[in-house]
């Protein structure tokens, strides 16, 4: 089967392609759900369907530690912001952190945890545990909570290798 042409449109997607031409390549494989999801009508043969979005971080603990990954691409709904993002960094030599959410404040955070544990490593002369790392990483989510309530999320996933335990850790 031939596909029809796509024109390059600024507003264009791929996924509304899909729907109008191929419904049943999409995820429910019926067509107009994106209508009753702008809508909030229930679809035809069913309730209203929640269309997963978010940005695709991971981490998988495993027997000598921990690994993350993230994908590269910044998304604003359908479509692309950036093709090439840095969302996982690395926090110290034990740990390191993926981002999600509102790029911007994303990356602000991540490199000032990042300062923050050199600086409380200065000052006290040890490196803090890695449960002490997620709590800190936690004290700036929560400070962090009146720029959510404008839209502009941060969703840190945190890893670590726990010294005092010898294995990896993950904190969400």
């Amino acid at each position: 089967m031939k596909l029809p042409f796509l024109p390059n449109h600024d507003d264009s997607s791929f996924f509304d392609f899909l729907t109008q031409h191929h419904p049943a390549l999409t995820p429910t494989g019926r067509s107009g759900f994106l209508q009753a999801q702008a809508s909030g009508e229930p679809m035809r043969g069913g309730g209203a369907m929640n269309v997963p979005h978010a940005t695709t971080v991971l981490a998988i603990k495993y027997q000598q530690g921990v690994v993350i990954a993230g994908d590269r691409r910044a998304t604003e709904g359908f479509q692309i912001a950036e093709r090439r993002i840095e969302k996982v960094f690395k926090i110290d030599d034990y740990s390191a952190m993926a981002i999600a959410g509102a790029a911007g404040p994303c990356i602000e955070m991540a490199k000032l945890f990042q300062v923050e544990l050199e600086h409380y490593e200065k000052l006290e002369g040890v490196q803090l545990s890695c449960e002490g790392k997620a709590n800190k990483l936690g004290q700036m989510v929560k400070a962090n909570l009146p720029m959510v309530f404008q839209g502009l999320v941060v969703m840190p996933l945190y890893v670590g290798y726990d010294v005092k335990r010898t294995e990896g850790r993950i904190f969400k």
